[in-house]
């Protein structure tokens, strides 16, 4: 390859790809593959020492401020041709250490959890049965023990395919700032265990992590919420103080949780058909009838589960034979914001099966009952999560009525799918979404996506087609659907046109001077 004025982007793009897929980089370093490179770049005979390379280059660059040592010279050369910025060995050996203290940790945790396993079945054996905290707490134990072998294949797949690619971009130039300021807010790691540590209240594979605080004063900042577990840790008199005074609130600075879940009944028809109930409790509490709150708390926390379910999908006959730990694996599976199954799989059930079997005494009730309001919220909040089809829905609904013609495609779908119970009065907005369909504005919309297809093979089956046709068998601007379908095959295949012969002006305007020379003398 001779290297002019007229070498293109694409050739040096091409020739890069070329040199690192023949060459290891870990292996030879990147100053020799940037030699390489510039040899068949200016083509070279391989043996051409670094003057020669670095002053052919210079005679030939159309470049401007090519620095003059030698030294900068081939940082230039790595950085700007190879997007090498550090040598990608120190970085695969960073990665390789990494790697071995996670797996450190891993083992670790794997250590800690079979030396539990194997307590509990001595004791299963030398008592006949397993108490049932014990067996909840097995349960527990076979949880983080599958969840640590999960993250363990991660790594290894990730030490065995992996990491000299990632090694290899991670010594790249970060050319795009807000991708780097992403990594460090999120972790860099490439593999889920390396970013324990991170924008998390605990370690999430460590089974000891996993405690009857670890989903509650959830509104507190990270700083203040480790300093008030730790104090309710310490004593149960300061648990019982702190919860106190975070479910009363604090006037002008955060809401009670009375406030919050009334709000959120407001907000959620799940609650809102569970009104009566919630508003008696809460009235329990505060009169300090903590039996009858104590009696009902659980009841109610599992039926939100249950109708948490049905929202999502679940039927009748899978919940009539669905224990707690089902209704909550089903969520779990389909709603990803759902941070606390651990605690309400593993350590909930314990204290819902303490109120049900009677094995709370005189002075234990207070301790519960606020144990319970605290956990009653996280499950309260879940109902308006916008990751509930409803919500969802309504979410898309109210961009879709403000015109977001993206969001319209997508109420078309859900306008099907998904009914909207009428405690959130929707339908005027509905009628304000589904009037832009026969607005200009939306069918432009869907002729500038028909016109960036780039095959007339795509046109029968893309999603402006869908579009029209779904609007047209709803019986919604029918005649623009029609019109629209009619001409959607000319205005397609107009557009590919035109798009390939700009693309072929464009090729022959890059192509090498003296190829165009070579074909004129043909």
């Amino acid at each position: 390859m001779a290297y002019d004025n007229s070498t293109t982007i694409g050739e040096i793009l091409r020739l890069r790809a070329k040199i690192l897929n023949e060459n290891d980089v870990l292996t030879i370093g990147k100053r020799k593959l940037a030699k390489v490179f510039l040899s068949e770049l200016l083509d070279l005979h391989p043996t051409a020492n670094d003057e020669e390379l670095e002053s052919t280059y210079k005679a030939c660059s159309w470049r401007k401020n090519i620095p003059a040592d030698s030294e900068s010279f081939w940082n230039f050369v790595e950085k700007e041709y190879l997007d090498l910025e550090v040598e990608p060995k120190t970085k695969f050996t960073e990665l390789a250490i990494r790697v071995n203290e996670d797996l450190i940790a891993l083992a670790e945790n794997l250590s800690y959890i079979k030396k539990e396993l194997d307590s509990l079945e001595q004791k299963k054996m030398k008592d006949g049965r397993l108490a049932a905290d014990e067996r909840y707490y097995r349960n527990q134990l076979e949880y983080f023990e599958k969840k640590n072998l999960v993250a363990k294949d991660e790594i290894v797949d990730f030490m065995t395919h992996k990491i000299k690619q990632h090694a290899i971009d991670k010594a790249s130039v970060q050319r795009l700032p807000f991708v780097s300021m992403g990594l460090s807010l999120f972790g860099d790691s490439p593999y889920a265990f390396g970013r324990r540590a991170r924008w998390v209240l605990a370690d999430p594979y460590d089974v000891c992590s996993l405690n009857v605080y670890s989903n509650k004063f959830m509104d507190l900042p990270v700083s203040d919420y480790r300093a008030l577990v730790k104090e309710c840790k310490s004593s149960p008199e300061k648990f019982k103080r702190y919860a106190t005074d975070y479910i009363n609130g604090a006037s002008g600075e955060f809401p009670s949780i009375r406030e919050k879940l009334a709000d959120l009944v407001q907000k959620s028809h799940i609650l809102f058909d569970r009104k009566q109930v919630i508003e008696t409790m809460l009235r329990h509490f505060d009169e300090k009838d903590y039996i009858s709150f104590v009696s009902m708390a659980p009841l109610q926390i599992e039926g939100i589960f249950a109708d948490i379910c049905r929202e999502i999908g679940v039927s009748e006959k899978q919940l009539d034979i669905s224990s707690l730990n089902d209704k909550l694996q089903h969520i779990d599976e389909r709603i990803r914001r759902f941070f606390f199954f651990e605690y309400y799989a593993f350590l909930f059930p314990v204290l819902r099966n303490q109120v049900a079997h009677g094995g709370l005494v005189d002075g234990e009730f207070e301790d519960t009952a606020l144990h319970l309001m605290l956990d009653l919220l996280p499950v309260c909040e879940l109902t308006v999560s916008e990751e509930l089809p409803v919500m969802h829905a309504l979410k898309i609904l109210k961009e879709a009525s403000n015109g977001n013609n993206k969001k319209l495609v997508e109420w078309l779908d859900l306008r099907q799918s998904v009914v909207i119970p009428d405690f959130y009065a929707a339908q005027e907005t509905i009628t304000k979404a589904e009037s832009h369909y026969t607005l200009q504005d939306f069918w432009d919309y869907l002729e500038s996506e028909l016109k960036n297809l780039k095959d007339e093979d795509q046109v029968k089956n893309s999603e402006p087609i869908k579009v029209a046709g779904k609007l047209k068998s709803s019986g919604i601007a029918v005649n623009q659907a029609e019109k629209f379908l009619k001409s959607s095959r000319r205005v397609a295949d107009d557009a590919i046109k035109q798009r390939n012969e700009t693309q072929e002006k464009w090729n022959n305007l890059l192509k090498p001077k003296d190829a165009n020379l070579e074909g004129d003398a043909e």
